[in-house]
C-alpha cells in the first residue's frame, strides 16, 4: 500500500472534515434550536450558540402531545419488525445461498423485483387485506406490513454474506464430525455472519421506526400511532409558533436510533474478526 505524504495526508483530513461538518451540521442546529430561550428563535443574524441553554422546550413536547405512547408504540413495532425480518430472512437466505433447488433464480428474481416497485403501490391493497382480516389499527399489523416490505431486502443481503463470509468447508467440517444442518445453521452459519445480520436489522429497524405514509393509513388511533406520526401530528398543531419545540421532538425522536446504531455499530466491528479460523 502506498505511504501518503503530508501533503495528501492534509487534504485527506480536511475532506474528512468538511463531509463530517456537513452531516453533522443539521443536527447540531436541531440541538441549538432546541436549547435556544423563545427570545432567540428569530435572531437576525442567528446565533449559531444559545445565549441561555433552556430545556424549557423538551418538557413542553411530552406535556403537549402524548409522546411517550408513541416512542413506546414506535419500539415496539421496530423490534418485532427487526426480530421477524431477521429470522426469516436468515433462514430463506441461508437457503438460497447453500441449496440448490428448482426455481432458486426465478425466487430471488422476484426478490429483486419488489425493490422496484415504489413503497407506496402496494398499500392501497395491503390496507384492505388489514382490514378484512382486522388488524387496521393495531402493532400486529403495522408489523406484519413492514416486515412483509423489508424480508425480500434482508434476504438479499444476507444470501450475498452467507455465500462470501465463509468457506462452505467449514460447514462440511462440522457436517463430518456429525452436526446434522440445524446444527450448522446455529453453530456455525449464523455466529460467521453476525456483521451481515447486525447490518441488515439496522436496515430493518430503521424502515420500520422512519416510516410515515403506512404508519398513518393503517393506524388511525391515536392510542397505535407511531412517533413519526406524533411529529407531524405536533406540527400541524404547533409548528409555526413552537419551532423549538419542534425541533426538541425531533431530537428526542432520533434518540434511540442513534443509541441502536451505536450497539450495532460496536458489534458489527467486532464482528468482523470473530468469523476468523485458526489452522
Amino acid at each position: 500500500m502506498k505511504k501518503l505524504g503530508i501533503g495528501e495526508l492534509v487534504l485527506h483530513y480536511a475532506g474528512l472534515i468538511v463531509i463530517f461538518a456537513f452531516v453533522i451540521f443539521p443536527y447540531y442546529w436541531m440541538l441549538n434550536t432546541a436549547l435556544k430561550p423563545k427570545a432567540d428563535l428569530f435572531l437576525l443574524p442567528p446565533r449559531f450558540w444559545p445565549s441561555q441553554i433552556d430545556f424549557t422546550a423538551f418538557s413542553e413536547v411530552v406535556s403537549r402531545i402524548p409522546f411517550f405512547t408513541y416512542m413506546k408504540n414506535s419500539l415496539i413495532v421496530a423490534g418485532f419488525t427487526t426480530l421477524f425480518a431477521i429470522v426469516i430472512s436468515a433462514l430463506s437466505g441461508y437457503s438460497i445461498a447453500r441449496f440448490s433447488f428448482r426455481g432458486r433464480r426465478k425466487l430471488f428474481g422476484l426478490f429483486v423485483i419488489t425493490q422496484l416497485v415504489p413503497g407506496v403501490l402496494p398499500l392501497v391493497p395491503f390496507y384492505f387485506l388489514l382490514h378484512g382480516l382486522g388488524l387496521t389499527n393495531s402493532y400486529a399489523g403495522i408489523i406484519i406490513s413492514y416486515a412483509t416490505w423489508s424480508i425480500a431486502f434482508c434476504t438479499m443481503m444476507l444470501q450475498s454474506y452467507f455465500r462470501t463470509a465463509y468457506s462452505t468447508e467449514i460447514e462440511e467440517s462440522a457436517r463430518i464430525d456429525g452436526c446434522n444442518r440445524w446444527g450448522v445453521f446455529f453453530r456455525i452459519a449464523l455466529p460467521l455472519a453476525r456483521p451481515g445480520i447486525i447490518a441488515t436489522s439496522i436496515f430493518a429497524f430503521l424502515l420500520a421506526w422512519n416510516d410515515y405514509i403506512w404508519a398513518s393509513i393503517i393506524n388511525t388511533k391515536q392510542s397505535y400511532r407511531l412517533i413519526s406520526n406524533g411529529i407531524q401530528d405536533f406540527q400541524a398543531q404547533y409548528g409555526n409558533v413552537y419551532i423549538n419545540n419542534t425541533m426538541a421532538i425531533g431530537i428526542l425522536a432520533t434518540m434511540p436510533v442513534l443509541i441502536f446504531f451505536a450497539f450495532a455499530q460496536q458489534h458489527l466491528v467486532s464482528g468482523l474478526s470473530a468469523g476468523a479460523v485458526k489452522g
